[in-house]
């Protein structure tokens, strides 16, 4: 169903005037599209917040690997930034 056969509909079915139909429906999808942006947003931070705390437990990881000389961090960085100049 189109909005303005939505808009007739209603103003028919409860004798209220079209314009008023059409202001609240305005209304209504005003509110919906805050919703939507709202819940795209806490989407967007929780996201964020798990890569960081995923990046952070790497990190915490080699320093703690480096720590006990499992690995070295110094030659990885050497040679990986000679790769990058390649």
């Amino acid at each position: 169903m189109l909005r303005d056969d939505l808009v007739v509909e209603i103003s028919m079915r409860t004798d209220i005037p079209m314009e008023d139909v059409e202001e609240v429906l305005e209304a209504q999808d005003e509110v919906l599209d805050e919703e939507c942006k709202g819940k795209l947003m806490k989407k967007i931070i929780c996201t964020f917040g798990v890569v960081t705390i995923f990046l952070l437990g790497t990190i915490t990881a080699l320093m703690i690997l480096d720590k006990k000389d499992k690995i070295d961090i110094e030659k990885m960085i050497k040679k990986y930034t000679a790769k990058l100049h390649d």
